[in-house]
């Protein structure tokens, strides 16, 4: 063993592990299950950036004693970085217009009907030049990094062109190159129907299918697929002919569902394996308890919920059935914009009922899981990646505690 490669960080105040939420699989998650050891050390192999070691510093084994590189770590609480599975982070202008129209009374889908919601930021977004976008991710990216994530899923989708999907897949490879934070490509062209295929969704399926999947797949841009499933929007049997072609292709499969209404988006991820189907909120207890018998993760949208004032999802129903939750921001220009995601520990605990312990595998272990990404980050364990989320409070239980203040 090269001892000069190794890294010893000792007298952390505390570390919560999540060790009994990763033997569990992300299943009924309970105070026991996070791993919470007090004074805490842990030993990491620089080389290799995997964690050796980690227990009690009392408990530290001699061959590690006589490490060199050696940081004391007093008064810190240590939680596996935090992951955000669920934005769409590459987009350009705002939507605060909608926010006003809201305010004033109408509804998400009567805006999107009249030509705003997601068609906005389409026109803005396809506008921007690559410069103007990437200038924009890389602000965003930095506070969300600033708040403890280290690893970001980022949706296409502001496009709904081939040219306009491959500019922002290609930012996104773009920002991995100059950002230290771990990012999830995802393409999602059945965002919405872009205004050159009004009335003819169908069609606009069937290009997806011959010619943008297996370009995008070509050109190996996108980890994952996702589509939207709503009135308006894509119906299930669309959504299940463009999921099928794409997972033909090799890309894994993520789905929107049961926001607005429950069409049968739930029962198609669990039909087709999906990672990850996201929203919920509307959600039936048949599609409850099929999912609580699935490996696909429930990811959770409270910042949403909270922005458009619409119900929130079932979460406390989810996890007793056996569900896998995950909680995301679900940042976006229209619904949720927000980088804040400890802030969706609170509205979790005060809004869904979820308990700490819950809601901080719901940004750890299981948003990990709804990326597939659950064996090497997600929590503090030998053989995992070393990457940590450091907060100054005076334990886990501070973050969702300080509203989402917590730095």
């Amino acid at each position: 063993m090269n001892l000069e490669s190794l890294v010893l960080y000792d007298k952390i105040h505390q570390c919560v592990t999540l060790s009994g939420v990763a033997a569990k699989k992300g299943r009924h998650t309970t105070i026991k299950d996070l791993g919470v050891i007090e004074n805490a050390a842990v030993v990491v192999d620089s080389d290799t950036a995997r964690i050796l070691w980690i227990g009690k510093s009392l408990e530290l084994p001699q061959q590690f004693k006589e490490i060199v590189n050696q940081y004391s770590c007093e008064g810190e609480v240590w939680l596996p970085e935090l992951v955000e599975c669920h934005t769409h982070l590459v987009f350009a202008g705002d939507r605060s217009h909608d926010f006003a129209m809201r305010s004033s009374g109408k509804t998400y889908t009567q805006i999107a009907a009249e030509g705003g919601g997601i068609l906005t930021t389409l026109s803005q977004t396809r506008q921007a030049s690559v410069q103007e976008l990437l200038e924009r991710a890389q602000i965003d990216i930095d506070r969300f990094q600033k708040l403890g994530v280290g690893t970001i899923e980022i949706k296409s989708g502001y496009g709904l062109s081939l040219e306009s999907e491959i500019k922002i897949l290609k930012c996104i490879q773009t920002l991995q190159q100059i950002v230290s934070v771990q990012l999830v490509p995802t393409f999602m062209p059945a965002h919405a129907i872009p205004p050159e295929f009004k009335e003819r969704s169908d069609d606009y399926v069937k290009l997806i299918c011959e010619e943008w999947i297996p370009e995008i797949t070509k050109l190996q841009l996108a980890s994952y697929f996702d589509v939207f499933i709503e009135d308006g929007y894509f119906s299930v049997p669309q959504a299940e002919k463009l999921c099928l072609t794409a997972k033909d292709k090799g890309l894994s499969i993520k789905i929107h569902a049961d926001q607005f209404k429950s069409l049968g988006g739930t029962s198609l991820a669990v039909k087709l394996e999906a990672q990850s189907v996201d929203h919920l909120d509307h959600i039936n207890r048949e599609d409850i308890k099929a999912l609580s018998n699935s490996p696909t993760v429930a990811v959770l949208c409270p910042g949403a919920s909270l922005f458009t004032g619409t119900p929130y999802a079932p979460a406390r129903e989810l996890i007793d059935g056996g569900a896998r939750v995950a909680l995301t921001t679900d940042f976006n220009p229209g619904t949720c914009p927000s980088r804040n995601l400890p802030l969706m520990t609170t509205l979790a605990c005060t809004q869904m009922k979820m308990t700490v312990a819950e809601s901080i595998a719901g940004i750890t272990y299981n948003a990990a899981a709804a990326l597939g990404m659950e064996n090497e980050i997600g929590s503090l364990e030998i053989g995992k990646l070393f990457r940590v989320c450091q907060i100054k409070g005076s334990s886990y239980e501070s973050l969702p505690y300080m509203f989402g203040e917590l730095e």
